[in-house]
């Protein structure tokens, strides 16, 4: 550790990250005129999925903020160090604000896909031979919906042909994807996902294409499983 940084106090670091969070959510919002700090929290809330679930926690943040430091005439005097677990946090926050990775640096690639030709003994080998659980299905129009083992498994006990078309295990009405384009921040991407999650009895997939149209052939793709990966990484 530097000379500089062990002469800075969790005060200044506790500023310092909540400065850099009120520049992130100016910016996230458009903001140019004065908004004080908690209503932009809930202003930003709505959209962001880091601010929603820190909502409460920046709102207390705010609080400490003014306890921490003395307005006297023009300048800022600290009369309070705050604890080194509240410092790590909202910087930790103002890191998550500052972020700008996409989607795409999390999802996996490249996406193996079925078409219309594919038999489902031939979507089963590709799901094992990948050690995954969901295979997009894809013809000449475009996407098609979405095979998983449990379709596999369910078509064949029922005594149905592995040489049949893939086409055929697919659910009208059931589809469970949610399509992004490629620069979507990641966060974007989890709040989307959250929100869909919401309306479903079965988690959804996040398919990654160029622009998010489901027409274009998928660039990544990630599953709830990777979903609760990155928040437990993210949050």
């Amino acid at each position: 550790m530097s000379d500089m940084a062990e002469k800075t106090t969790n005060a200044e670091r506790f500023l310092n990250a909540y400065a850099s969070i009120e520049r992130s959510l100016n910016q996230m919002l458009c903001k140019n005129d004065y908004v004080g700090f908690k209503k932009l929290v809930r202003l930003a809330a709505k959209s962001n999925s880091v601010v929603q679930r820190n909502e409460e926690t920046l709102k207390e943040y705010a609080d400490l903020r003014n306890a921490i430091v003395h307005q006297r005439s023009r300048m800022e005097e600290i009369i309070a160090e705050p604890l080194d677990s509240v410092t790590e946090n909202i910087e930790h926050i103002a890191d998550l604000l500052n972020a700008d990775e996409t989607v795409l640096a999390y999802s996996t690639s490249p996406v193996h896909t079925a078409t219309e030709t594919t038999t489902v003994k031939e979507a089963y080998e590709i799901l094992h031979r990948i050690r995954g659980d969901k295979l997009p299905v894809y013809s000449k129009n475009g996407y098609e919906g979405l095979v998983t083992m449990d379709h596999i498994a369910g078509w064949m006990m029922e005594g149905n042909s592995s040489s049949d078309s893939v086409i055929k295990l697919l659910v009208t009405g059931k589809d469970r994807v949610i399509f992004v384009k490629r620069n979507m921040p990641i966060m974007e991407a989890v709040l989307s996902f959250e929100h869909v999650m919401n309306d479903m009895e079965d988690a959804p997939v996040i398919l990654v294409t160029e622009n998010g149209d489901m027409h274009e052939q998928p660039i990544g793709i990630l599953s709830s499983h990777d979903l609760s990966r990155i928040l437990a990484g993210l949050i």
